[in-house]
């Protein structure tokens, strides 16, 4: 059984990279201008000193207003606190403002704001949805900002839809509906979709159909250059490549995606919780559920809760659905309804279109207070799992929300593809294993403080059931030798490709494929 590397906490300032003596001396001065206007102010991003001024930085910004008029804005602008304030707020306060937004609307738009930030040194960062769960799309310069480029047509002679590169999981759903198509899609309406593919992208077609970034056929991308270029299997081959799996904001800021759909046929879905005899249906769980039929796509979690009297509850509950009869569901199901009766009060169990039941399955990805960390797992988990998730789930030190140990089931059509075709390299596994912690503002922070301690050590434990790889979409600023985690074998091909096409490494932040 594989071991996955230590999870100790290992904060990490930014990395600045490799830059020419121009374009450092131009960023020391764009950035000081931008700390005497005030502009940076939080913790976490360098201020550079060199012999600068307010009016250097402000000019700048006037020039890019200039090329890009009613497209930028800056501190203090209505809607301006929308696109810099992370949608993780455990980052609120702890990541830089930026100076300006650009509101790109077209890839010669975003060309236009790249070109700029070069000639100026200005530090960029691409946003999409938004939802990076480290606040990476955050920057004391300029996000340049796709998320006003939301369209999706669909073509019926090919089944392929192109999706604008500031499309949300919303979009999609609204576009797919009416076609009754579908592809791997995120549950969460307003998760972004170039997120979503450029880390593999998960949900509960990625077993029958494969992870989003399979149904990949090309996308538009800017470079670093200001270059747009046009990637596929047949044209800009390695750009392609890196598409499916890199993770998004390391060569480029993505304007369009065209994916291959797939008929969205009807399917059992269920929301299910088990309230009683938990340990042993989670052991039943870790038996049914290491190679079901491809039609079952699931997500199954141990949720604790503060019970009231100083200690908290835990429930087991299965959300997902199946692809076929639901005979077959039921049957599958079977050997948990033998153990404990679901709770008939909540939840669901019934055939549903497609998209009626995804309205069921899906909910809006608002904003909150979170930390999430992940392994993925190849070998089979016993009663040593099981013990170790129970046991820690139980001792918890609440907060007023929720911790989950959560299972995603992987396997399948994923596997179909070699580690080594696309950047997603995490294609040998079946099953992504991730320790959620849940809390609101009011709650007291030496018990958050607890709880994210209780995590770390969690995690650390759980890395012995895993083979050492985590899941980059879901990016972790603490965990332990994270290149090799999300990228594994992959991770020199993106290091030479990351030299080739981002040689001044323009497309930077704690977590973004280094040089080498």
């Amino acid at each position: 059984m594989g071991k996955g590397p230590s999870s100790r906490r290992q904060r990490q300032g930014p990395v600045w990279g490799i830059e020419s003596m121009h374009d450092a001396l131009s960023r020391r001065r764009f950035l000081q201008g931008l700390a005497s206007l005030g502009l940076i102010a939080r913790a976490g991003f360098p201020v550079l000193t060199a012999c600068s001024s307010s009016s250097e930085a402000a000019s700048a910004l006037d020039d890019l207003a200039t090329r890009l008029p009613g497209r930028v804005l800056r501190p203090g602008a209505a809607g301006f606190d929308a696109f810099t304030t992370p949608w993780n707020m455990r980052w609120i306060g702890k990541r830089p403002t930026a100076s300006a937004v650009v509101r790109a609307q077209s890839a010669a738009d975003v060309a236009t704001a790249l070109r700029w930030a070069g000639e100026t040194g200005t530090p960029i960062a691409a946003r999409s949805g938004g939802h990076s769960y480290a606040a990476y799309s955050s920057t004391p310069g300029a996000i340049i900002d796709v998320s006003s480029m939301t369209a999706v047509t669909f073509d019926a002679a090919s089944g392929q839809a192109v999706v604008g590169g500031g499309a949300r999981n919303a979009n999609v759903y609204e576009a797919l509906r009416s076609v009754n198509r579908t592809i791997t899609h995120g549950r969460c309406y307003g998760v972004g979709v170039a997120g979503l593919v450029l880390g593999g992208g998960i949900g509960f077609n990625m077993r029958r159909l494969g992870v989003t970034c399979d149904q990949l056929l090309s996308t538009d991308v800017v470079l670093a250059s200001g270059d747009v270029v046009h990637a596929s299997a047949t044209e800009e081959s390695d750009v392609f490549w890196a598409a499916r799996g890199a993770g998004g904001g390391n060569f480029g800021i993505h304007t369009s995606f065209t994916f291959q759909t797939a008929p969205a046929v009807d399917v059992a879905t269920f929301d299910r919780t088990y309230r009683t005899r938990v340990d042993e249906l989670l052991a039943k769980m870790f038996e049914i559920a290491l190679d079901p039929p491809r039609e079952l796509g699931l997500k199954f979690n141990v949720r604790a809760t503060p019970d009231g009297a100083g200690g908290v509850a835990v429930v087991l509950n299965l959300l997902g659905q199946w692809a076929g009869p639901m005979g077959d569901l039921q049957a599958w199901l079977a050997p948990l309804d033998a153990i404990a009766t679901a709770d008939a009060s909540v939840g669901f169990l019934r055939i549903e279109k497609y998209w009626d039941a995804q309205k069921l399955l899906s909910e809006e990805g608002s904003s909150e207070f979170m930390y999430e960390r992940s392994h993925y797992v190849v070998d089979k988990l016993g009663a040593d799992a099981v013990g170790s998730i129970m046991s820690r789930l139980r001792a918890w030190p609440s907060t007023s929300l929720q911790a989950n140990w959560k299972g995603f089931l992987t396997g399948g059509a994923i596997r179909d593809v070699a580690p080594d075709a696309t950047a997603f390299v995490h294609r040998r596994d079946w099953l992504l294993s991730t320790i959620e912690v849940n809390w609101a503002a009011s709650d007291d922070p030496g018990r958050v403080l607890d709880s994210l301690t209780w995590l770390d050590a969690f995690h650390e434990d759980m890395a012995r059931f895993g083979i050492g790889e985590s899941y980059q979409n879901f990016i972790d600023d603490s965990q332990a030798d994270w290149q090799t985690s999300y990228y594994g074998a992959n991770l020199p091909r993106l290091r030479a490709l990351k030299r080739r096409l981002d040689p001044t490494n323009k497309f930077n932040y704690p977590q973004s494929i280094p040089l080498g």
